[in-house]
């Protein structure tokens, strides 16, 4: 112990002896450990941290699988069947996202909810923290309207009162019991969506009730046979202990088999899959966050190559400190131990500065985060990675000063002794910082064709035509609570006044609504018959997206109408049912002919009207600009509307300028009917591009540090044995070398180095990138064009790097450097 502690104050003061080295070592790693702490706390949160339910491990998502097996949600008969026939699962709960209009108690506004069966907490095994959460009999008829909040709205809508409980909230225009509190860490298992505002947790919760909620169906509770092609529900489940996932998978196949038998209508060809809660909610971000950590963690060990060289300069300068310890009877282990101890205790310094940074950057961090990332409220610098941190600083600290050490360790005695501690850099030091500039240049590379991928990708997802134009949009939500609105006729005519009353608002050009709003996600589909043609067998249905829109909505956004005409206020309930379609459905569906005039009934009832098709518009990237156009159908909003819609408003200056005369116009109308998601079409479409833009950034960052590091590293290189050369170049100058001799000189030897970086670098990035060919959109993974230019551009950056020091090179005095020997 008294060998440590005198080692430790050795350490101390040599490294206090050199203030300017250990600065610029001490803010290199920090800057690495920083940004390895800011991006691993993120990881931790999504991809390692256990779920905040108990057992997590036994939660699975239970899907309906359509017949080319994606995933799809369940209808309410589906579900309950699942829940009677299944012995694998302790217990099925099923829910689903809704918007609630909260009135009283302050201005009105759209709350995010969720319907929940009974069930849900229990099987998600999450008490209430204040209160109770449902009782088994809450959704049965003649039972009272209850109501768990959030604790979120909870704390900012009531204050945390205390006595909340048995309070009544008007919510969709109907009174509900606050009966419970969820806790402030309950985290909502959210779904990765496609899109921003689908990843915001439900902030009260309601039991899943038809004569409360009716867009979601018939009572949980009661015979939902009828029910089986209205698919809205999501499904939990927990395993009973010792049942494994196969197995559970083996017995909701067999129900999916007997439900096709007895119900053929609805569930030919469908089935039903498993997946872990776990990867169910990481989704497609899992590569995303790897690919991430690989950067960053890229950039550190460059950080610690740049430190080692560093130390290995600073040992050169000590080598007569260390042979006369070695001469006088010191080990060599001890000698390692001791540069050990240097560069350890460097270490933990910069990991302490790291986390500083890590913790002063992380707003900054969360705020380029894409919001859907799930389990963002988790994210933060906890013990874990606090232990992550202290692990990362040690094994960096080994790291970089384990090579210098053993080099350091071992000097030729008679050598340095005889030259008093001048003398030439050895030739282990000399290869030992080469091999470690030439890695540092390798990593740069690769790091840098990760970048140029990610961007190219990018910029390729931003090309994309995506049907519409953006620019000069306001878009907000209107849901219209049943109550009040109980009928499509009154739905309908609310609307059109309110479009009416926005149009008549000052800048405005042009007003729309439409019932999903691209980039939203709702993704409401509607099997389509066509007159004239076969039914197509069961399980084989034509499905096209159904949205409705009420006039001057494609002129709104600038969809551009094909053929035929758009729909028009004349187009009302008492007039022939009509319905615009898009050139995929055109294309799709009558191939070669001409669809105007034609006429399709959607949806399974045989009752629903036959539409005849008047119009084609262009086909709109519904999903974003990763999903390629699908076919959809437009139905006039005084033909069947929705209880909510998304208007749309062109105007002439900045649509922000626009929200106070929107609400002005909603509150005329109805004072109790909030609006909620009020956004410009350009901040819906940049949600969408969120995730993507998010990883290309820091990847870019991360490759832009690495890369001025490795250039660092080769400059200080190129210098030190410029220093070492100094006597050579000044025998070369006095026997009539000129400045550009000693300048290829340098500059050659400096290139030979970044050239062997950048070849070793092209053939790792070639194997690479190939992990990284999911994130990738419209450009390979091994480009030619991003490989080759990114490798002339580390070969630039090299050139400039080498050509400082030999600049500095050619100005050497001969007759100083030949006396200086």
């Amino acid at each position: 112990m008294r060998d440590f502690v005198q080692e430790l104050r050795l350490a101390l003061r040599m490294l206090a002896k050199h203030p300017g080295f250990t600065a610029v070592a001490l803010f290199t790693l920090a800057l690495g450990i920083a940004a390895n702490t800011a991006i691993f706390s993120v990881a931790d949160a999504v991809l390692f941290s256990p779920l905040p339910y108990a057992q997590p491990d036994r939660l699975m998502m239970v899907w309906g699988l359509s017949p080319n097996q994606s995933r799809q949600t369940v209808s309410p008969a589906n579900f309950l069947d699942w829940r009677a026939q299944s012995e694998s699962f302790e217990g099925l709960a099923a829910f689903s996202n809704v918007p609630f209009n909260l009135a009283g108690d302050g201005d009105p506004e759209v709350v995010r909810g969720a319907s929940v069966s009974t069930n849900f907490f229990q099987v998600l095994g999450i008490p209430a923290a204040l209160g109770t959460t449902f009782h088994p009999a809450a959704a049965g008829a003649g039972t009272p309207n209850t109501v768990v909040l959030g604790h979120r709205l909870w704390k900012r809508r009531f204050g945390g009162d205390p006595h909340i409980l048995g309070r009544m909230l008007r919510l969709n225009d109907t009174s509900y019991e606050v009966v419970g509190v969820m806790p402030e860490h309950f985290e909502w298992p959210t779904i990765v969506p496609t899109h921003a505002s689908a990843a915001e947790p439900p902030q009260l919760f309601v039991p899943a009730v038809h004569r409360d909620i009716p867009q979601l169906g018939p009572d949980l509770t009661q015979d939902t046979s009828a029910w089986r092609q209205g698919n809205y529900l999501r499904v939990v489940g927990r395993l009973k202990p010792g049942v494994t996932l196969e197995g559970a998978a083996r017995e909701m196949g067999t129900i999916a088999a007997r439900l096709e038998q007895e119900y053929p209508e609805s569930n030919t060809k469908s089935g039903i899959g498993l997946v872990p809660l776990r990867e169910q909610l990481v989704g497609n971000v899992r590569t995303a966050l790897w690919v991430l950590l690989a950067a960053v963690g890229l950039v550190l060990v460059i950080a610690c190559a740049n430190v080692a060289n560093l130390f290995l300069a600073r040992a050169s300068a000590r080598r007569q400190e260390l042979t006369v310890r070695l001469a006088l009877g010191a080990r060599r282990g001890q000698l390692v131990r001791q540069l050990l101890t240097e560069s350890v205790l460097l270490a933990l310094a910069a990991g302490a500065l790291g986390l500083l940074l890590a913790l002063w950057g992380m707003d900054a961090l969360l705020a380029l985060v894409p919001p859907e990332l799930p389990r963002l409220g988790a994210v933060g610098l906890d013990g874990r990675v606090l232990a992550f941190t202290l692990l990362t600083s040690l094994a960096t600290g080994v790291l970089f000063g384990l090579v210098p050490a053993l080099q350091a360790s071992r000097p030729d005695l008679n050598g340095v002794l005889r030259q008093g501690g001048g003398g030439r850099f050895s030739g282990a030091g000399q290869r030992s910082r080469s091999a470690l500039v030439v890695g540092e240049v390798a990593l740069a590379v690769v790091l840098l064709i990760s970048a140029g991928l990610l961007l190219r990708s990018l910029w390729s997802m931003q090309s994309v035509d995506l049907g519409f134009r953006s620019e000069g949009v306001l878009t907000w939500r209107v849901s219209l609570p049943a109550a009040e609105y109980p009928d499509e006729a009154r739905q309908a005519a609310l609307f059109m006044r309110l479009q009416e009353k926005v149009e008549a608002l000052p800048g405005v050009k042009s007003v729309g609504a439409v019932s999903d709003l691209p980039f939203t996600g709702n993704n409401i589909w509607r099997v389509m018959d066509i007159e004239g043609q076969p039914r197509p067998a069961l399980g084989e249905e034509r499905s096209v997206g159904f949205q409705v829109v009420t006039p001057g909505y494609f002129r709104t956004l600038s969809i551009p109408l094909k053929r035929g005409r758009d729909i028009t206020s004349a187009d009302r309930a008492d007039t022939q049912p009509v319905v615009l379609i898009n050139e995929s459905t055109a294309r799709q569906y009558w191939s070669g002919q001409e669809p105007l005039g034609q006429r399709i009934r959607l949806g399974s009832d045989a009752d629903a009207p036959w539409r005849t098709v008047v119009g084609v518009v262009g086909d709109v990237r519904q999903g974003g600009a990763l999903e390629e156009t699908r076919p959809e159908v437009y139905v006039p909003s005084l033909q069947g509307t929705f209880h909510f819609i998304q208007f749309t408003a062109r105007t002439e200056g900045a649509p922000a300028r626009l929200v106070s005369g929107v609400r002005e116009a909603v509150a005329a109308l109805d004072s109790n009917l909030p609006i909620s998601q009020v956004r410009t079409m350009d901040e819906v479409e940049a949600s969408a591009m969120a995730r993507p833009r998010f990883l290309s950034t820091l990847v870019a960052l991360f490759a832009a540090l690495a890369l001025l590091l490795a250039g660092v590293g080769l400059s200080g290189v190129i210098a030190y044995m410029a220093r070492q050369r100094t006597q050579e170049i000044g025998i070369r100058m006095a026997l009539g070398a000129r400045p550009g001799d000693v300048l290829r000189l340098v500059v050659g030897s400096g290139m030979r180095l970044a050239l062997a970086g950048v070849g070793l670098g092209l053939m790792v990035a070639w194997a690479a990138t190939r992990g990284m060919a999911s994130q990738l959109y419209g450009v390979s993974a091994t480009d030619p064009l991003t490989f080759g230019s990114l490798s002339l551009v580390v070969a630039a950056v090299a050139l400039v790097a080498t050509w400082v020091p030999a600049l500095r090179a050619t100005r050497v005095d001969p007759l100083v450097a030949l006396r200086s020997e």
